[in-house]
């Protein structure tokens, strides 16, 4: 039987959507007769959702130093792999991959923005050791800037959710009302403007943020105490869990002050669960096409507190239904098993 190799640097705590979307593809693939094998980095070794991945796809772990190349050769040749599908990675398996699966399609899987400028003097050495023949694009953003890098097969596919684990969850006794947000990275996510805002234009602390940082709740603690000297009584850090439809159910407002997105992942999941959206107005949000959604300019802390009290007012949307058709789980599959591939040879 031959083989799609995915490689992706993951060790999040939680196994999220990312973990659902490539079972899900790994599923579609054994019912055509190919299998899937995993490659991940060995702190994930310690995700308990290692566990969750069914015997049916052999899963290794990239060496902690070097020996990369010659396991690469040895997965490829022992399940006969005719695409290798990347997340995440950079050169530390973009030279190892290169070197030992030069002749193997190689698609990459851009999540986000590329951190290499256009006019890096060395993008054409970026393009020859990625030596990727296609690359799967998350939003229209995405593709625009690996276009503008040279990059020529570049194909557009939308994130897909797991609505089946927001499903299962029930609120939690968290205060009111409470606007939701998600990130460590202050910069990146704009959490900086949100605590400019929540501290200036409500005075009197009757809205409570809550910021949940995921696997980085220490990081997220660290960049409060230093801008406050402790965590403020009016922000509740929220740590990661995988039944994150809690959080969704527990919120008055979702809001996403990111000041740069690949595809926002938690404002589908806010939609889906009705929340009234309060977005900076960044081309990965407002391209999402959800409907009654308010936008703020990015950085701008008075009309991000102006938007978040302006959603709350307008109350629950109701967007469960467009998310569905647009973001689901299955036409994520079935739009990656379409693109898997960009030659003529035909494994799928």
């Amino acid at each position: 039987m031959s083989s799609v190799l995915e490689i992706a640097d993951y060790a999040a705590p939680y196994k999220g959507n990312f973990i659902a979307s490539l079972l899900s593809l790994a599923d579609a693939l054994r019912d055509r007769g190919v299998g899937t094998v995993f490659l991940f980095p060995p702190r994930a070794k310690e995700c308990g959702w290692i566990q969750e991945i069914p015997n049916a796809y052999p899963v290794f772990f990239l060496p902690e130093k070097g020996g990369t190349v010659g396991l690469l050769r040895d997965v490829c040749r022992r399940y006969d792999v005719r695409c290798v599908h990347t997340h995440f990675i950079d050169r530390s398996v973009y030279i190892p991959l290169r070197i030992a699966c030069g002749k193997i399609p190689h698609i990459f899987h851009a999540h986000s923005l590329p951190k290499f400028s256009e006019n890096d003097p060395r993008l054409p050495l970026r393009r020859g050791l990625m030596h990727t023949q296609r690359v799967l694009c998350v939003s229209e953003p995405v593709a625009d800037a690996y276009k503008r890098r040279g990059f020529r097969d570049c194909v557009l596919v939308p994130n897909g959710v797991d609505f089946a684990r927001l499903d299962e969850s029930e609120a939690l006794p968290l205060p009111h009302p409470l606007a939701l947000c998600f990130g460590y990275d202050f910069t990146i996510k704009g959490i900086d403007t949100a605590l400019t805002a929540f501290e200036r234009y409500d005075a009197a602390h009757e809205w409570t943020l809550g910021v949940c940082a995921a696997g980085h709740l220490h990081e997220a603690e660290r960049a409060l105490c230093e801008r406050y000297g402790e965590i403020p009584p009016w922000v509740r850090l929220l740590p990661g869990r995988e039944d994150v439809g809690a959080y969704y159910r527990s919120a008055d407002v979702f809001l996403s002050a990111s000041r740069q997105e690949g595809m926002p992942y938690a404002v589908l999941e806010a939609a889906y669960c009705t929340l009234p959206l309060a977005l900076s107005d960044i081309a990965p949000h407002t391209s999402l096409g959800l409907s009654g959604a308010r936008f703020f300019p990015k950085e701008d802390a008075e009309a991000l507190f102006e938007a978040v009290r302006s959603a709350a007012d307008d109350g629950q949307g109701e967007r469960r239904q467009e998310v569905q058709q647009r973001y689901s789980l299955e036409k994520w599959t079935s739009d990656v098993l379409s693109r898997l591939i960009p030659h003529e040879e035909r494994i799928l």
